[in-house]
């Protein structure tokens, strides 16, 4: 018997069943999920202007009208920082396909707690402001009464006004892609395309923890590394494996990615700082955790990195410098600073990594300052 034959054979049914196992989990064990967050402006596009170019007064169809601001911008910051709690919030529990979400039901529930928890601190600043609405109005006609005829001319009615604003969780759909019996090429490329997101948006994660929290301003307010960092650092990971696990029948690898995240955080000291060798180690991974193609590599053991070199350069400066004095980092401040995420946006440095041969390392009789990176990356 043609033994390559029969390998061959078999891959492609375990590919198969796999892709198969992967698309049936896919319709049976999530949902889409959309929120609504609608806004007033408070400006009003002016008509017809004139625009003063190069001192002469320009009167062309070409040429847009601007706007003026009848309403102050200040009062109404709370709606981004709805929107961006939102992204944050949906970006922890799914991952983005399209314009919509796609979350595990499994973490259904705490998704609309969180969601609603957003809707109710949003709703509170709404009211508020339309308790206010016509004091803040007064006041910022008074604040510029250069214009403030033409601000009256376009201000809302407060009752229109207060109608513009929404915010709204659309009842999730369950998720069924319309793939012909058969067809593995389109599911496949779903499945991949899915999966793609996914590890683009944990790179970002990952590259956010990195560069809040292994770096600090010095007195110049320049970003130096630290020398070491509390232990909560640890739990800035847990959105991060969450994100995975709800997710990982896109790719049984992504089980690896868990379970090194996990050895790399358990290898932490329990008691006092973390630093040195330990602090490289973690930083280590989580460099390979903000690169998609790195982690992705990693996952499916196409690669495995080398010992970790003495230090690491970075743009900021060398991780493991005594240049760093403030130790003890707010992590509420890392929470409330992550920024949307933007999968074209991740570049993490790489530069010292090496593509290798397999390092296996005893945890149980290394000394820490012997452990350099290689936790059997």
């Amino acid at each position: 018997m043609d033994t390559s034959t029969t390998t061959s054979t078999h891959q492609a049914v375990t590919t198969s069943s796999e892709l198969c196992s992967r698309l049936t989990q896919l319709e049976r064990g999530v949902c889409v999920v959309n929120v609504i967050s609608l806004a007033a402006c408070g400006e009003k596009s002016l008509p017809k202007v004139k625009v003063e170019l190069d001192g002469v007064l320009q009167d062309s169809d070409s040429i847009k009208g601007s706007k003026i601001r009848w309403f102050p911008k200040e009062p109404l910051n709370f709606t981004s920082k709805a929107k961006q709690a939102i992204a944050r919030v949906l970006s922890s529990y799914g991952v983005r396909w399209g314009d919509m979400t796609i979350v595990p039901l499994a973490r259904l529930d705490d998704l609309q707690n969180d969601i609603k928890a957003i809707e109710i601190d949003w709703e509170m600043a709404l009211n508020d402001m339309l308790d206010n609405y016509d004091s803040l109005v007064s006041d910022w006609q008074m604040s510029n009464l250069d214009v403030a005829d033409i601000m009256r001319r376009y201000t809302m009615d407060k009752a229109e006004f207060g109608g513009r604003f929404k915010m709204k969780m659309l009842p999730p759909v369950a998720f069924n892609p319309l793939i012909a019996e058969g067809d593995e090429e389109s599911a496949e490329e779903l499945a991949d395309d899915i999966l793609s997101n996914l590890y683009g948006e944990v790179a970002k994660m990952a590259s956010d923890i990195y560069d809040k929290s292994f770096f600090v301003a010095d007195t110049n307010g320049h970003k130096v590394a630290r020398t070491k960092a509390n232990r909560r650092i640890k739990d800035t990971f847990k959105r991060l494996i969450d994100k995975l696990e709800g997710l990982s029948f896109l790719d049984n690898n992504i089980e690896k990615v868990v379970a090194q995240t996990n050895v790399v955080l358990n290898s932490m000291p329990r008691t006092g700082w973390i630093e040195g060798a330990n602090l490289s180690n973690l930083a280590r991974w989580t460099l390979v955790m903000s690169n998609p193609d790195m982690l992705r590599n990693h996952a499916s053991d196409s690669f495995t990195l080398e010992v970790e070199p003495e230090f690491i350069e970075d743009d900021f400066g060398v991780l493991g410098e005594s240049v760093s004095t403030s130790l003890d980092e707010d992590l509420s401040v890392f929470e409330a600073q992550q920024d949307v995420v933007d999968t074209t946006k991740v570049n993490a440095p790489v530069d010292n990594f090496s593509i290798e041969g397999s390092v296996d390392i005893d945890f149980t009789n290394q000394e820490p300052d012997q452990l350099g990176f290689g936790l059997g990356f």
